[in-house]
C-alpha cells in the first residue's frame, strides 16, 4: 500500500488505513531489517570463519618460521662446528706432518752415521786387504826368488850323485 492509496475520511485519512499502511511499513521494514541482519550475520560468521582461518595460518607461518630459525641456527652452529673441525683437522695434519718429517730426518740422520760407520769399516778393509796382498805380493816374490835360486842351485846336467 501506498500513501496515495490510504483512505481518507471527513477529518483526513482513516485510522484503520493509517495504521495498515504503519503496519504494512512496519512488516516491510521488519523484513528488511530481518534479511540485513540474517545477511549480517552471514557477513559476521564469514568474517569470523575468515578470521579463523588467518588466525591459523598465522599460527602455522609462526611455527614454519620457529622451524626456520631452529634450522637456521643449527645450519649456523654447524657451519662453526665444521670450521672449527677444520681447524683442528689441520692443526693435528700439521703436527703429523711436523712429526713425520722429524721421523724421516732422524732415520735419515741415524741411517747416514750407519753408512759412515760402512763407509769406515770398507776403508779399513780395503787398508787390510791392501796390507794382505802387499804382504802376498812380497811372499810371492821371495817364494819365486827362493824358486829362482833353488833353479840356479840345482845341477844342471850331472844326476849321477843320486843313483
Amino acid at each position: 500500500m501506498r500513501l496515495e492509496e490510504l483512505k481518507q475520511g471527513l477529518w483526513g485519512y482513516k485510522k484503520d488505513a493509517v495504521f495498515q499502511y504503519i503496519s504494512q511499513l512496519e512488516d516491510a521494514f521488519s523484513q528488511k531489517m530481518t534479511e540485513r541482519d540474517a545477511q549480517v550475520e552471514r557477513i559476521i560468521q564469514q568474517d569470523q570463519a575468515r578470521i579463523r582461518d588467518l588466525e591459523q595460518e598465522n599460527r602455522m607461518l609462526k611455527e614454519d618460521l620457529a622451524r626456520l630459525k631452529d634450522r637456521k641456527e643449527q645450519i649456523s652452529q654447524a657451519i662453526l662446528d665444521a670450521r672449527s673441525s677444520a681447524e683442528v683437522l689441520r692443526a693435528e695434519s700439521l703436527a703429523q706432518e711436523e712429526a713425520a718429517r722429524e721421523t724421516i730426518r732422524k732415520t735419515l740422520e741415524r741411517e747416514l752415521a750407519e753408512l759412515s760407520v760402512y763407509r769406515e769399516k770398507v776403508a779399513a778393509l780395503r787398508e787390510v786387504i791392501k796390507t794382505a796382498m802387499a804382504g802376498l805380493e812380497q811372499e810371492a816374490e821371495e817364494m819365486e826368488r827362493q824358486v829362482e835360486e833353488l833353479y840356479e842351485a840345482a845341477p844342471a846336467g850331472d844326476l849321477t850323485l843320486f843313483q
